[in-house]
């Protein structure tokens, strides 16, 4: 099975890339825009990366695209913007090669796929979004946990700590994040109903030594189409935590209220703040506070201290399906992978999994 990663020079693409490697049967060839890096990646990877192709070229020259989406069985689209993903998926689903896009998850993204549906089964391909952690992540905890009992109510809360003085984010990834916080829905499901409104905020215990965290309602196409899926289940919902006091209440109103007016300014603006007075840890954390129909609280919680590294890993699990499992059509990666092997397969590159507070 052969696996071009497209954004491969990227912070989560150079992790997708040096999973992959690891895996037999799975030849990977490496895709960007810039040769040097590109080399920099092999020369990084395990043996040097002598396994692993590479193809230089801009989305825009589709001649070099279409000739890897034609040798390829699934394409992973891991570029700074997600406007890339509809492109690389349409062009990818008319060659037969299925797709797995690690971007947020946007409306006006899911409106352009959804429309790809028929042409999926046309081809008998897999066009996967919303791939990583968050999204991705939470829909697949709640459907887990579904199976082993089926749950009346269901919370996850997210925390995301990142060096970001360390980090080194492309201009289109910082505008993209800052277009996510202006799009932000703070939309969950209660009692049966939607409901929308930071008032409805909960805490969540990451167990770090702090006590519970406040965090706000997020809502995830993922998290839509739970409620779909799962009729029985009145009560779900996902939280973000913030990035500390001065980036939430300082930094991000202000650069929200910038960022009809000059886009760039706004992310410049975030960015400053981010690296400057955001957390210096590292570490992910997801938890999953549910009641099942019987009453019985159950906690699930997944967690990484590596934040690529925690995107990359479910990203690499729900591509192995791909090739294990037949299921033309759109899908989001919470609802396309089976949730007992997809966090199985997690845990054993690394991801932490307890339920309960034990090891899954």
């Amino acid at each position: 099975m052969r696996v071009a990663v497209i954004g491969a020079t990227g912070q989560a693409g150079r992790v997708v890339c040096r999973l992959l490697q690891d895996e037999t049967g799975i030849d990977v060839v490496a895709c960007g825009r810039n040769d040097s890096r590109l080399t920099a990646l092999k020369a990084s990877l395990p043996g040097g990366g002598e396994s692993v192709g590479t193809a230089t070229f801009n989305l825009s020259d589709h001649t070099k695209l279409d000739s890897v989406l034609e040798s390829a069985d699934v394409v992973v689209g891991a570029t700074s913007s997600w406007r890339d993903g509809p492109q690389i998926a349409e062009r990818a689903a008319r060659h037969g090669t299925s797709y797995l896009g690690i971007y947020m998850s946007t409306p006006e993204k899911w409106k352009q796929l959804r429309a790809l549906h028929d042409l999926c089964l046309k081809h008998d391909v897999a066009v996967v979004d919303d791939g990583g952690v968050h999204p991705g992540m939470p829909g697949a905890m709640i459907r887990f946990l579904n199976e082993e009992s089926p749950l009346a109510t269901a919370w996850v809360g997210g925390k995301f700590a990142v060096k970001w003085s360390a980090l080194e984010l492309a201009p289109e990834t910082i505008l993209d994040f800052v277009s996510e916080l202006r799009s932000m829905n703070p939309t969950l499901r209660v009692d049966g109903d939607w409901k929308r409104g930071y008032r409805h905020g909960r805490r969540f215990d990451f167990a770090e030594g702090r006590g519970p965290t406040p965090c706000v309602p997020m809502c995830l196409e993922e998290i839509r189409e739970v409620v779909k899926d799962l009729p029985e289940l009145r009560s779900t919902g996902f939280f973000i935590a913030g990035f500390g006091p001065i980036v939430d209440y300082v930094v991000m109103p202000l650069a929200l209220a910038l960022g009809r007016l000059s886009p760039s300014t706004a992310a410049r603006l975030v960015w400053m703040g981010l690296r400057r007075f955001a957390s210096s840890e590292e570490s992910v954390v997801l938890v999953l506070e549910a009641t099942n129909q019987d009453g019985r609280d159950i906690q699930l919680r997944v967690s990484h201290h590596d934040a690529y590294a925690m995107t990359a890993i479910p990203a690499v699990a729900a591509v192995k399906q791909m090739f294990s499992a037949e299921r033309p059509g759109v899908w989001t990666q919470a609802a396309f992978v089976k949730p007992l092997p997809f966090l199985k397969d997690t845990q054993q590159m690394g991801i932490s999994v307890e339920l309960d507070g034990h090891a899954l």
